[in-house]
């Protein structure tokens, strides 16, 4: 499943990024969006009805997003069959460019490109093959891991609120 979001849902397109899911985002013409969706097969994510009729009517699909809030959004998706399961950074696309993340296998290679207090620290190290950035397990990861539980979390009580409604 790809994406490609409109200029109004960074912080989404990054979570889903995050869950490896191949999220476009930065294109601030709509129809741009429109053109890249249909031609590479991606699903609109907006939180413009103007967009998500031009979409429809070019039978793009297209998820209108209906709050502001990030646990709604998620929410949301849920409903629409998108699984946020657990976050592994192996399965990961970068949050700032979409490109996949590797682990690095001699932490030697990415010596220059850290903090040499980080270096020192830590021993886990993934890289974004598309533009270089390097992740470690540090107070970042760990506030991301805080939010992956609390949307699987969510996921939870999703599924156990639809098990409710079955009779």
């Amino acid at each position: 499943m790809k994406f490609i979001a409109d200029m109004m849902l960074g912080r989404l397109a990054r979570w889903l990024r995050l869950y490896g899911y191949d999220t476009l985002y930065g294109i601030k013409e709509d129809d741009r969006i429109l053109e890249v969706a249909k031609k590479e097969g991606r699903i609109i994510l907006t939180r413009d009805s103007e967009l998500a009729r031009k979409a429809r009517k070019l039978e793009v699909r297209v998820i209108l997003i209906e709050s502001n809030s990030f646990e709604d959004q998620v929410r949301q998706l849920m409903r629409e069959g998108i699984q946020f399961n657990e976050l592994f950074p192996e399965n990961a696309r970068c949050p700032k460019c979409n490109g996949p993340i590797v682990r690095v296998n001699k932490k030697e290679e990415i010596r220059d490109k850290v903090p040499e207090k980080v270096y020192e620290a830590y021993d886990e190290f993934y890289i974004c093959l598309n533009c270089g950035q390097v992740y470690w397990p540090g107070k970042q990861w760990r506030e991301m891991m805080k939010i992956d539980k609390r949307i699987r979390d969510i996921s939870k009580l999703s599924g156990r609120d639809h098990q409710s409604e079955v009779p």
